[in-house]
């Protein structure tokens, strides 16, 4: 039986442009590919999938290239906007430029994939307080083995990293997450190459009934990071997720 508290969060599994946002971009459709595969976390749905788990997948359907739900709303909170990489992507990887800043298109985007997607992830949160008085969120991502450069773990890149939220992550389940990549022989670190772990903004903060964790799954793994197929390690790689998953699910305070 699924976990009624427990919602799985995939953001950026998605490849699909839609032909009505293809127009705004200014690259070729071979660099537009290049793009996305060093930026798309690929197979992540499939990774952190299991009906005996997670009863409540919270998927992004278009590509982040088209919009990226992980950033806040307003640019001027995010400090990715910066580097032309908000909700709205304007640069890819090392700064390529992708297409210019529209605000009919953002406002747009906004309506059709960024609100309706914070929507039902809030709504999803709502539904397991009421139902079960807590809730815990894993929010499923993965990175590019090579890509970015981090100082901070140039020469020991992780395997799996488990991102957490200084209100929202418990330290228990951080270390239980940390402890169990261990046994099976990966190598994890906390919050490298990334940190942080999503919570609705209407909890973010306020709510210690909602638990939330990330993890980042290291795609040379389970990937050709250049042609984006599978390898024979990603079943094995699944196993791992899924065991991540359950820990996160029967977590209790």
């Amino acid at each position: 039986m699924a976990f009624e508290h427990f919602v799985m969060h995939i953001p950026h599994d998605s490849f699909l442009i839609p032909e009505e946002f293809k127009a705004s971009f200014v690259i070729s459709e071979a660099e537009l590919r290049r793009q996305q595969l060093a930026m798309t976390d690929a197979f992540t749905a499939e990774l952190f999938s299991d009906d005996e788990i997670a009863k409540t997948r919270i998927i992004n359907p278009v590509s982040r290239l088209v919009c990226d739900v992980e950033r806040f709303r307003d640019d001027k909170d995010e400090y990715n906007a910066k580097i032309g990489q908000g909700l709205m992507y304007t640069r890819g990887v090392f700064g390529k430029k992708l297409r210019d800043y529209d605000e009919e298109l953002r406002n747009k985007i906004l309506a059709e994939y960024y609100d309706p997607h914070h929507a039902k992830l809030t709504a999803a949160v709502d539904e397991a307080l009421e139902k079960c008085g807590r809730c815990t969120i894993l929010d499923g991502h993965s990175f590019n083995s090579r890509w970015p450069i981090k100082l901070d773990c140039l020469f020991d890149r992780p395997d799996f990293c488990i991102g957490t939220d200084p209100f929202h992550t418990p330290d228990a389940l951080r270390d239980a997450m940390v402890a169990a990549c261990e046994a099976a022989g990966y190598h994890a670190r906390v919050n490298t190459p990334y940190s942080g772990a999503i919570t609705p903004i209407k909890h973010y903060g306020k709510d210690k009934r909602v638990v939330s964790v990330m993890v980042e799954v290291n795609r040379k793994l389970y990937m050709n990071e250049k042609t984006g197929e599978k390898t024979p390690g990603f079943e094995k790689t699944k196993e791992m997720c899924r065991r991540l998953m359950k820990i996160a699910a029967e977590f209790e305070e």
